[in-house]
């Protein structure tokens, strides 16, 4: 009973109840009692006036750190976001009417659940007075909501046959009324409460009453367990853990190697699926509710989230493009990478290549990432891993400093020598078993040690029995799983437009800023070219046998350049890609501005190549339709191009770059095998050849090059020898383009199987 009356003060449930024309406001937590209740009667905690409400209507119920509503078998019953309850579990935002939902009547009472108590006090907006509201971050709005997740323009309220009428204005992160998402527009009806971002408003005689909250996050995880697959067997790596985290707590996880911490981090963060359990952020659930809850979710995972090519201010530039609303302002980006590097002590290294950052610094640019968003939840995967002593504490005191700002920080580590600074630690035993969870002080007393360290030896001699003492003790967290409604379906509002162009200059500048790699790529197509000039004749465009080996030299070179360009740009950054897909990043997008510049660097290295090579060799002056120098150029660009869009397939299926480089070979051996070069395209060997690249690659070459006019090598000996022309070198304007359609539609059946790819991973992680 003392834990359960701890748990009850140190929340804050606070009760706005409107009724008539009154407005008032109740701290529940002060009145100190279990039950609260609620009726005509003068003995209630809470005296209510309308003739709707019954004289014991029904009481707030505060226990086990939750709070709920019952209806006493009241006469008009009581309405929990418009659903009709006997008794319910309510959560920030909840709104709970006696009234009829459908139909309001005049003398109905709402009443607002706050969990916080920063919040402002009510203010009024009578409707009559204007013919349009406005609501939105832009401070000309009729209802400034300043808040980053707000869009400038986010909704509007108009009156339109004697009915007000509220609309989302396309804003990036939507709207909720009565705990439901508002798609499009909708009429508000008598006592509705609508919720955007940190501000809460309510339809009443025409009016908005409305207010805005400092909100913090609470996080509940409910009997999480994660099962998966080891040598063909089940295993548990995280068992039956249920744990109470409250809104700005710093808290840490904390054992020894593979004892969970991260398998459970990545469960209650919605980076994966727990197999069993639910999580619940404010009361809603995760995973039913992750369209809307991600918006306010942080996650920096062990790997850095940063490109190391790129300046510190850059890579939070980008970041501002890509996590703020589209109609972020440029100062108000600005404003946000300011505030951003103060909050991690990085103000002056702005215009550093992260490459030259210290390990700790880097691991600061990391988070200055993540908070460009401003996460109310906060989730760092062994942030201090690898860092020296005192580059940790100075991370962990950034940590700290969040979380006094109203954050809550969830992290994992390996170190203790700073956990004084967290306000819970959960320690981890073998095989995902949560050994304990509480306050520092209270870990060293359950424990009987004075040194954390010596909790983990305690745990690695005898897990098993330090876990069932935890889950008989009053440290233990009991918390139920509920049904928390509908699935909220996600809403990518996101501009594909924006996303494009920022990802494309992005990637552009990390090619660019890496001198070395760019003058290694731009360098390959000339060198290939001249080696090429230094084994050809005189005789090479008169000859068969020669012109026809220098052009598969020229698709194999071409296949090669477009391969090297792009086998390592996704698994290199796999880390980073699919930390942006979890914040609304458009997967078609992404891949997208990589084959726009795999575009812009394919047609360079095709006209140093194809230019290199005319300079040094005497060309043939025509083609088919045009100059043979254009139409070279043009095959040899879609050969490059298809070829880089196999190696972004090959990219995303690998886990790292070294496995993507062993990947080279295998894919070009099948090119010399099945080109019709060395071997005559016969039976199934000429049915596997459509599919190869090198095939559709030389007939294009072959046909600018008109092969079948050309003498071999038999003709010079027997100049009445007759070679029979071969369909493959047609030389038509028809079967040209025939070849570069060709090429191309392979490369967009790439690009597609690697969107697929990409998207079946991305998923299936999560």
């Amino acid at each position: 009973m003392l834990e359960e009356k701890t748990q009850i003060e140190n929340n804050q449930y606070i009760i706005t109840v409107i009724e008539d024309s009154n407005i008032r406001t109740i701290n529940l937590t002060s009145l100190n009692k279990q039950k609260i209740s609620f009726g005509r009667g003068e003995d209630n905690d809470i005296v209510l006036l309308s003739p709707l409400v019954s004289v014991n209507h029904g009481y707030f119920e505060l226990s086990n750190n939750k709070i709920s509503v019952v209806d006493n078998q009241s006469t008009n019953g009581i309405f929990v976001n418009n659903n009709k309850i006997a008794a319910s579990p309510l959560k920030d935002g909840d709104s709970i009417k006696i009234d009829d939902p459908v139909d309001p009547l005049n003398r109905g009472v709402i009443f607002i659940l706050s969990t916080n108590d920063k919040v402002t006090s009510w203010k009024q907006i009578d409707l009559e007075k204007k013919q349009v509201i406005t609501i939105g971050r832009d401070s000309s709005s009729d209802i400034v909501i300043n808040h980053i997740s707000v869009s400038l323009k986010h909704a509007t309220i108009t009156e339109k046959n004697h009915k007000f009428i509220i609309k989302d204005n396309n804003s990036t992160n939507g709207i909720m009324i009565n705990g439901e998402l508002l798609t499009g527009e909708i009429s508000l009806k008598e006592r509705d409460v609508i919720l955007i971002a940190n501000a809460k408003l309510i339809f009443y005689k025409n009016n908005i009453l409305y207010q805005t909250y400092d909100s913090g996050v609470s996080l509940k995880a409910a009997d999480i367990t994660k099962t998966v697959k080891v040598k063909g067997k089940k295993k548990d790596i995280s068992q039956h853990v249920s744990l109470s985290i409250k809104p700005g707590q710093f808290v840490a996880f904390v054992g020894g190697s593979g004892a969970g911490k991260s398998t459970f981090m990545n469960c209650i963060s919605g980076v994966s699926r727990p197999t069993s359990g639910k999580v619940y952020v404010n009361g809603n659930d995760l995973f039913k509710n992750y369209a809307v809850l991600k918006n306010i979710i942080g996650y920096v995972p062990q790997q850095d989230i940063v490109f190391t090519d790129l300046t510190l201010k850059d890579m939070l530039k980008y970041a501002a493009e890509l996590r703020m609303p589209d109609d972020a302002t440029e100062e108000e980006k600005k404003n946000r990478i300011k505030s951003v590097l103060e909050t991690v002590e990085l103000t002056g290294k702005e215009d550093v290549m992260i490459k030259n950052l210290s390990g700790g610094q880097r691991k600061r640019a990391s988070i200055a990432v993540e908070l460009i968003a401003d996460p109310k939840l906060f989730f760092l995967d062994e942030p201090t891993s690898g860092l020296d002593p005192g580059t940790e504490r100075s991370i962990m005191k950034t940590l700290r400093k969040m979380a006094d700002s109203g954050k809550t920080i969830i992290l994992v580590t390996h170190t203790t020598l700073n956990l004084h600074l967290c306000d819970k630690i959960a320690f981890f035993g073998t095989e995902g078993r949560l050994c304990f969870s509480g306050a520092p002080n209270e870990a060293l007393s359950f424990f009987n040690v004075t040194d954390f360290v010596d909790i983990y030896t305690l745990l690695n001699e005898d897990t098993k029995t330090w876990y069932d003492k935890f889950n008989n003790s009053e440290y233990k967290d009991h918390i139920t799983k509920e049904d928390s409604g509908k699935t909220t379906k996600e809403k990518n509002k996101k501009s594909f437009a924006k996303q494009f162009l920022t990802l494309s200059k992005r990637y552009a500048k990390t090619i660019i800023n890496n001198k070395q790699q760019l003058l290694l790529l731009l360098a390959q197509a000339p060198i290939i070219a001249y080696l090429l000039s230094l084994v050809v004749t005189d005789n090479l465009f008169n000859s068969y046998d020669e012109a026809k080996t220098l052009l598969f030299a020229m698709a194999s070179a071409s296949i090669w350049l477009g391969l090297l360009n792009s086998i390592q740009e996704i698994c290199k950054e796999r880390v980073i890609l699919q930390k942006e897909y979890m914040a609304n990043l458009k997967l078609s997008a992404y891949l997208g501005s990589k084959m726009l510049i795999q575009c812009l660097l394919g047609l360079i290295q095709a006209v140093l190549l194809v230019t290199t090579f005319s300079l040094l060799v005497e060309v043939p002056s025509t083609g088919v339709v045009t100059s043979w120098y254009l139409e070279t150029t043009v095959v040899c660009f879609t050969t490059i191009i298809s070829a880089s869009s196999l190696g972004l397939v090959v990219s995303s299926l690998s886990k790292n770059s070294s496995v993507a480089m062993s990947f080279a070979p295998l894919l070009l051996v099948p090119q010399l095998l099945f080109s019709g070069m060395l071997f005559p395209l016969e039976g199934i060997v000429d049915k596997i050849s459509y599919f190869i690249l090198c095939r559709w690659s030389v007939e294009g070459f072959g046909t600018i090059n008109n092969l079948n006019n050309l003498t071999d090598s038999i003709q010079e000996i027997v100049p009445t020898y007759i070679r029979e022309a071969e369909s493959f070198y047609t030389f038509t304007e028809t079967h040209l383009f025939q070849d570069i359609a060709i090429i191309i539609f392979m490369m967009i059946i790439l690009l597609i199987l690697c969107f697929g790819i990409l998207k079946h991973q991305l998923e299936r992680s999560r």
